[in-house]
């Protein structure tokens, strides 16, 4: 580490007014004492990580990542963990994300632990309803809530892989309470039907149509354990998967059209939640844009492709067309790639429409 920082101290232009460093040394980087002490790193993906020192079979968790887990109900307050520790709590996340890495880092490098004993509570989100458009798809609820009213969404499991019922969200009137929740009414936010929980309190019943078993918070823990890094590509250029390994490779995109997605987890526990920006949750109103994706990897041939279909026609016509000035166009039939994406995008749909003319000529 001290020899990176070294190489990266040439680029500092307070090096010699504030002598500050520039890549500095974390509180992680040392003990209660003030010494120096390895510090470990284990990542999953690219906000999915966790700093930590390791003596023996001792593991102290120094530094974990909420993104995956933060936007999770708490399975407790932190006032619960001062009220039972008798001690201050300092840290910026909740005891229970600590502990839920703790966990994760025994198991996955074969260390005594101690399973949390909230494994098992069904994984909940806590979201207020902010739009009249999902208002009006809370089915029995929608009488009862008014706007910005807390609700609680559940995680059923998926009982097979193609089930066409897990197409949205299931949300249901908050509580902090969730050791029994047998029976308890849920709505599918995109359909509106109705749906009934069964937990480890319905299990000596026979499961009824309509009655769904919910993801635990074990479940959520092995998921994240199972995700693949999205922003990058595999060290030999193909997609990644949970069991990459190595060096990754940059992925580069341009923008496609717009559809909807999800908030990603670290932001809507901090920005407060919106269901209908949850993936899956369908375009509630398609005047509605309240969250957009820009996709496909943009590689080599794909540019190549482009650049040959252009040249199919002239620059004045592209130019006309596309709204591209026409100077940007001829870089780009020369081979340079340093075309913004925005402008392949509109270049790109100017080629599309006028090959459609062509052809319906």
């Amino acid at each position: 580490m001290d020899s990176i920082r070294e190489r990266f101290e040439r680029l500092n232009p307070w090096r010699k007014t504030l002598k500050t460093p520039f890549l500095k040394l974390e509180k992680e980087n040392f003990d209660a004492n003030g010494n120096r002490q390895q510090l470990n790193f284990y990542g999953i993906s690219a906000k999915l990580y966790c700093l930590f020192n390791l003596n023996g079979n001792s593991l102290l968790v120094r530094k974990p990542s909420g993104h995956g887990l933060g936007f999770l109900q708490a399975p407790y307050t932190i006032a619960d963990w001062q009220r039972k520790t008798g001690r201050q709590w300092k840290e910026q996340l909740p005891p229970w994300i600590f502990e839920a890495w703790h966990f994760i880092l025994s198991r996955e490098l074969g260390l005594p632990d101690k399973r949390p004993s909230w494994l098992k509570q069904p994984a909940v989100m806590a979201v207020p309803i902010t739009t009249p458009q999902v208002l009006a798809r809370l089915g029995v609820f929608k009488n009862d809530i008014r706007p910005f009213t807390g609700m609680t969404v559940t995680f059923p499991k998926r009982e097979t892989v193609r089930d066409p019922l897990f197409t949205g969200y299931f949300i249901m009137p908050h509580t902090e309470t969730l050791n029994d929740l047998h029976g308890r009414t849920m709505v599918n936010i995109v359909s509106g039907e109705t749906f009934h929980i069964y937990d480890k309190n319905s299990s000596r019943l026979p499961k009824p149509p309509g009655w769904l078993p919910l993801r635990t918070m074990e479940d959520e823990i092995n998921r994240i354990l199972s995700r693949a890094e999205s922003k990058f590509c595999a060290p030999n250029g193909g997609v990644c998967t949970p069991k990459t390994v190595g060096l990754l490779a940059r992925r580069h995109i341009v923008a496609r059209d717009f559809h909807y997605i999800g908030k990603e987890a670290s932001t809507r526990w901090a920005g407060g939640p919106d269901p209908s920006m949850m993936a899956d949750a369908g375009a509630l109103d398609p005047v509605d844009e309240t969250c957009r994706e820009y996709e496909r990897v943009v590689d080599a041939k794909y540019l190549d492709q482009i650049r040959t279909d252009a040249k199919q026609f002239s620059n004045k016509l592209l130019s006309r067309q596309s709204g591209v000035a026409r100077c940007a166009i001829m870089n780009f039939k020369k081979g340079k790639d340093t075309i913004k994406p925005r402008t392949l995008r509109k270049l790109t749909k100017a080629i599309r429409d006028l090959q459609n003319k062509s052809m319906k000529n």
